[in-house]
């Protein structure tokens, strides 16, 4: 895109703003449309288990399902995020914006409306409107729009900057990067890890029933097959428990989305009672559904 105004002058130093993205219309439908299928698709996986029971869902089929319908487009969403990855500069009265392939500069005085996106995909962000109606083409999307709201007002000058950070989709934003980020070893823990209490009991289940005892299939067999065979099992439950964690997740996110809207004010304290809430659904329901399984009605 090209720049509204080019000026003159060294840029003031850039902020540090998590996840900043700028994002041009088109790709910004090609990122959301590809993160809504990867996270839509999981509770879609869920449900067609437990409806289609003949012919079950097989480990083959769940494993395929999970690359092509939400492991692929994540990936997909998340290189798009890394291709239009940007930094941001704002001091002087100005505005600096640069990223692989664009440099943009426009004067605070240009700015005269800051439009928060309404449906935050593929995550929270806000859009520039200049003085003479055009919408900025690149849009900014970060993890926190909160913080360069703040700067684009305090630094810059920019008084519709401090509307856009009231509005709830900055709220909820705000509130959902309080509460931190997911790292590799947490995602581990609930998933990996904990995936190997229920596995331990569907696998000792499965030994009895199909060869007569814990180790019958490895004395039959052999270890590689054993092995194998928990495994298999393991990976299952792994998935399942992920498709299981969507559908808490997406409702957490849909009811603290909403009470930004109702009740801004709020959005940090359900936040915290979302966050909560999916755990407990999450670390109790699962020994429940177990417990279900094996039960005698």
């Amino acid at each position: 895109m090209r720049s509204p105004r080019r000026l003159q002058g060294a840029d003031p130093p850039p902020l540090d703003v998590e996840g900043l993205r700028a994002y041009p219309p088109g790709w910004r439908v090609v990122a959301a449309t590809l993160f809504a299928v990867s996270r839509a698709s999981l509770p879609a996986m869920l449900v067609a288990i437990l409806v289609e029971r003949n012919p079950p869902v097989t480990p083959p089929v769940l494993f395929r399902s999970v690359v092509l319908f939400a492991l692929f487009p994540g990936i997909g969403a998340w290189l798009v995020e890394r291709a239009l990855a940007a930094r941001v500069a704002i001091g002087d009265g100005r505005l600096a914006l640069s990223r692989l392939g664009l440099r943009m500069e426009a004067t605070a005085s240009a700015i005269v409306r800051v439009v928060p996106w309404r449906v935050p995909l593929p995550g929270p962000g806000f859009s520039l409107v200049l003085m003479d109606g055009r919408r900025v083409r690149q849009g900014l999307g970060a993890r926190d729009p909160l913080p360069l709201l703040e700067a684009l007002a305090e630094r810059a000058g920019v008084d519709a900057a401090r509307v856009a950070a009231a509005h709830p989709t900055t709220l909820y934003a705000h509130a959902k990067a309080g509460a931190g980020p997911w790292r590799w070893h947490h995602l581990a823990g609930k998933f990996v890890l904990f995936a190997l209490a229920p596995t331990a009991v569907l696998f000792n289940a499965h030994q009895h029933i199909a060869y007569g005892g814990l180790f019958g299939e490895y004395y039959l067999v052999g270890p590689a097959a054993y092995f194998r065979t928990f495994a298999i099992h393991w990976a299952t439950v792994i998935i399942q428990l992920v498709l299981y964690a969507s559908v808490w997740r997406g409702l957490g996110e849909g009811v603290a989305l909403g009470a930004a809207w109702i009740a801004p004010s709020r959005a940090a304290r359900v936040r915290r009672a979302v966050e909560l809430s999916c755990r407990a659904l999450y670390y109790g329901g699962v020994p429940v559904l177990l417990g279900l399984r094996f039960a005698p009605w």
